[in-house]
């Protein structure tokens, strides 16, 4: 208990400092605190155990206060405040995490992907707060709907299962329902709610406030948590953020060069980066890369 007192009480300093300084939250943010992570627990692995521990707990409060930054920099009004979700679990880059909600609800993260979740859900709702991508198994309960906040999007279940994706920086937002139904409102764009059905997504992009609705095959957009890799009329930025994210690696290019190409290729769960990038490389001719440690330089 005290530790989750501590870590609260470093979020709230957090997001204090970082709203006094008006700084503000980036993908580039999280990639920094997450690659700092993982070189003090590389090292502290070596060392012992508990210094190792106690680390990662700062790390994790750390990005806790990332996604609690994200949120308040929305300048929305929430029912619930961030503040009131005790626990939170964090997926570093080049992983994933999972958690069963006091509901019964699973819940897989992908890799750079906070969640911010209450200990235990009130009798009229459950609430919780996504910064990056998460697949949703919800505990069927009809007096208590799931709803699931990101920075610019709201998607409410009463038992279903779907994706949600989210990360800080990126251009668009995106809900992929895979059964039951869900409604998904944005607030930025006047409350305007959209009810999905099963193989459709959702995609929102705040600078415009525009809404596109497509069929997909929701098993392969939710595909990651078994280790696949998607990609459906993607550009390169696109496929470099996510493989940045799986990898725990930094990918260098040209954007004007790499802006316009538009990509679909799937890649297996035992397919190394390596493998990936020669692929990229074929459906990219002329294209080559060369590494430089965990920095990776794409040249065209």
């Amino acid at each position: 208990m005290d530790n989750e007192n501590n870590m609260t009480k470093e979020r709230l300093s957090m997001e204090g400092l970082w709203q006094e300084s008006g700084g503000t939250a980036s993908a580039e943010t999280f990639r920094e605190l997450v690659r700092m992570g993982n070189r003090i627990g590389k090292a502290e692995r070596k060392k012992r155990g508990l210094r190792a521990a106690m680390y990662a707990a700062g790390v994790a409060s750390a990005l806790a206060a990332v996604a609690l930054v994200t949120f308040s920099l929305t300048r929305r009004s929430y029912e619930i405040s961030p503040l009131e979700c005790t626990r939170n679990i964090v997926a570093e880059y080049g992983k994933t995490s999972s958690v069963t909600l006091s509901d019964g609800t699973a819940i897989n993260i992908n890799s750079g992907s906070t969640l911010l979740y209450p200990e235990t859900f009130n009798a009229g709702s459950r609430v919780v707060f996504l910064t990056g991508e998460g697949n949703f198994s919800v505990a069927k309960d009809p007096k208590r709907p799931f709803t699931v906040k990101t920075a610019h999007m709201d998607i409410e279940a009463l038992g279903t299962s779907f994706c949600v994706k989210s990360y800080v920086g990126e251009k668009t937002i995106r809900t992929t329902l895979k059964e039951g139904k869900v409604r998904v409102t944005i607030p930025s764009a006047g409350n305007k709610s959209y009810i999905l059905e099963p193989d459709m997504q959702l995609v929102y992009t705040p600078s415009k406030k525009t809404v596109s609705i497509a069929r997909v095959d929701a098993k392969k957009v939710m595909g990651w948590e078994d280790g696949f890799l998607s990609f459906t009329n993607a550009s390169f930025p696109e496929i470099a953020a996510v493989l940045e994210r799986r990898f725990d690696v930094s990918l260098n290019y040209d954007t004007e060069k790499m802006r316009q190409n538009a990509l679909n290729v799937r890649f297996m769960p035992d397919e190394t980066l390596d493998d990936v990038l020669n692929v990229l490389t074929l459906l990219l001719p002329g294209s080559r890369y060369k590494k430089d440690g965990e920095r990776i330089f794409w040249e065209f």
